[in-house]
């Protein structure tokens, strides 16, 4: 819910792997007003973005750094009351502000000039779902020339589809959790698959619970997402342990400076 209102409100797509230090320069709102929010306790966030300015209500601090800095959530090393603390947020767009990194730009610059946050990259070593190539190799066709991106997921009951077209394995690994539950994966996913390029397929399986979740298993038609991602894409999500970039904030204050 929060992480698909602040992609909606800010244009800024899903969580990869680019990270550096708080800008300091650079592309900026025009006007900005952020302030703490105290009066909306545990109500949702709501955002948007429209006519040139951005609007988010009752934000936790963690979701904008995370989208700033494009590191998935639990990749966010930081002080247990960026969770808690919500944040009101109204900005104007410069008009050459039309792309996803010129608006991540920003939000740093935002975050770095109202809250003062310094962030470093590092790694640590962890257990993951890595995606690899299956025994007999992917089952995969390239992207048609032309085509432009595109996710569209659609289901009936338990059975889900999803179409992808132009997409590369990052862009697997990013949706894959975003298609499940929330908590479905208990560990990250990663790309282990070597592939490069873009390419056109559609997956099919049964939604469950859990990953571990195979009450259905005894329907004809139930298809586990691991089976799933074999069978129809050559490809397979396996334990191992891998080095995770990570975003620590090195400084952040809680009370954003006046606007």
């Amino acid at each position: 819910m929060i992480r698909a209102l602040i992609i909606a409100a800010l244009g800024v797509s899903a969580c990869g792997a680019e990270f550096g230090q708080a800008a300091t320069g650079g592309p900026a709102f025009e006007v900005a007003s952020v302030k703490r929010n105290t009066t909306a306790g545990d109500s949702e966030p709501t955002g948007d973005s429209s006519n040139g300015r951005l609007s988010l209500r009752n934000m936790p601090l963690f979701v904008l750094v995370a989208q700033a800095y494009q590191v998935n959530y639990d990749r966010l090393v930081g002080p247990d009351w960026i969770r808690t603390e919500r944040y009101d947020i109204d900005a104007k767009f410069p008009p050459d502000a039309k792309s996803d990194a010129t608006l991540r730009l920003m939000l740093q610059n935002l975050l770095a000039e109202r809250f003062k946050l310094v962030v470093h990259r590092d790694q640590t070593p962890a257990l993951v779902y890595a995606l690899v190539v299956a025994k007999n190799g992917p089952k995969l066709q390239a992207a048609s020339a032309g085509s432009e991106p595109k996710n569209t997921c659609s289901g009936k009951n338990s059975q889900l589809i999803c179409m992808n077209r132009k997409s590369t394995m990052a862009d697997l690994v990013r949706n894959l959790p975003r298609w499940m539950p929330r908590d479905w994966f208990d560990l990250p996913v990663v790309d282990q698959t070597g592939l490069e390029g873009t390419y056109d397929f559609s997956l099919t399986w049964t939604s469950t619970r859990r990953a571990d979740d195979t009450s259905g298993a005894s329907d004809p038609g139930f298809i586990s997402l691991f089976d799933a991602l074999q069978d129809q894409l050559g490809l397979k999500l396996e334990r191992r342990k891998a080095p995770l970039d990570r975003i620590v904030i090195d400084h952040l204050e809680r009370v954003p400076t006046e606007n």
